[in-house]
């Protein structure tokens, strides 16, 4: 896999296409994360300053006819891992698509990092793995509608660990719906579900966790079961008025009927420089937002003040609630400068015992094409 990627970068460097209608080109992006933090638990204290390359991927991008296709692989984080590797076919009434890609769960998941609110994902995008796993998803979409739905076999792990594919299954399913859907107005519904099985000899589990605001923090509710299944259902919300968004998402996890965990977020922000939020019906995500005025034309980019509250409780491993307010420069459409400021409380029997955090991580983003 590694050299097939690689080969499709030499092809997008080295010259001309194979045929006429046959296009590619370089994709990529790159996060650098600096962070401050304190840690005050019944059994951690620690105050620590820290940074790190949150994501550094490269990879092509491409297609021919109704066929399109991306190949890219992460290497940020101390190591190499598989992103998106998928061919997809766009048909008059649907889409297939197979490959390693995103299972059709949660809008905050399914939007790209690269447009997110904040650096990091809620609690209910993180707490319940979702992740890009090797299937099939068909889907189909129009001006005010998306449905998705897959099977997909395991995730391919990063070069630690050869990049097995692990030993588990997926089937999900996602429907949205817009009832208003114009530039600068939205309103938008969502649900998704899936079931998940595993084989009980492989080490992967059915597991509850979540970071507070920085990927550099430890997951401070950590809850692990015995359950070779679980059964997910989520639901989702988003209002786009003029420089004013509002997103809103719950699911909830029953693993075999012995444990369950619920995360919910209310997030929104506002763009002080009056551009808005940019949706796209046919999937149901969030896309890149365009300054008015961006620094290349000698404008001053675009600004936006952001604020979310989210919750990961769990059975047996305590409650996380996370607060968290930003301000978000976009120098220019694939540029941005973020600041977060985060405090979360820990409470049950959580991994640390009881306690709180809080700490502040600036991000430097860049993103091509």
């Amino acid at each position: 896999m590694l050299r097939f990627s690689l080969a499709l970068v030499l092809l997008a460097i080295s010259g001309p296409a194979v045929a006429e209608d046959f296009n590619i080109e370089l994709r990529g992006r790159l996060f650098v994360d600096f962070a401050a933090f304190e840690e005050d638990f019944a059994s951690l204290q620690d105050s620590r300053d820290d940074n790190q390359f949150r994501a550094a991927r490269l990879g092509v991008q491409g297609g021919w006819d109704d066929f399109s296709f991306v190949a890219e692989l992460d290497f940020g984080g101390d190591k190499i891992s598989v992103k998106d590797f998928r061919l997809r076919w766009s048909g008059e009434q649907f889409n297939v698509t197979v490959g390693h890609q995103k299972t059709p769960n949660s809008i905050e998941y399914i939007t790209s990092s690269t447009v997110m609110t904040f650096q990091e994902r809620a609690q209910p995008a993180q707490a319940f793995r979702y992740d890009r796993r090797v299937g099939v998803l068909v889907s189909r979409g129009g001006d005010n509608y998306s449905l998705a739905a897959g099977v997909f076999g395991g995730a391919i792990s990063d070069d630690s660990r050869d990049f097995d594919i692990t030993d588990s299954s997926v089937v999900a399913a996602r429907a949205t719906y817009a009832p208003v859907n114009e530039d600068g107005r939205v309103v938008h519904v969502g649900i998704h579900g899936r079931l998940y099985n595993r084989d009980s000899a492989e080490p992967e589990s059915v597991r509850f966790r979540a970071r507070p605001g920085t990927a550099l923090a430890n997951r401070y509710v950590d809850q692990r079961t015995a359950a070779d299944s679980s059964t997910l259902v989520g639901l989702e919300g988003l209002l786009i008025q003029g420089p004013f968004h509002l997103m809103a998402e719950i699911a909830t996890e029953d693993a075999d009927g012995a444990a369950d965990a619920t995360s919910w977020a209310v997030m929104g922000g506002i763009m002080l420089t009056g551009e808005s939020r940019v949706y796209r019906a046919s999937d149901g995500v969030l896309r890149a937002v365009t300054p008015s005025a961006p620094v290349s034309e000698g404008g001053r980019g675009a600004f936006e003040l952001v604020g979310r509250i989210d919750q990961l409780e769990t059975d047996l491993a305590g409650r996380q609630t996370t607060y968290t307010a930003g301000l978000n420069w976009l120098v220019e459409r694939n540029v941005r400068v973020m600041l977060n400021v985060f405090s979360a409380d820990v409470s049950g029997p959580a991994r640390f015992g009881e306690g709180d955090f809080q700490g502040a991580q600036i991000r430097f983003q860049v993103n091509w094409p």
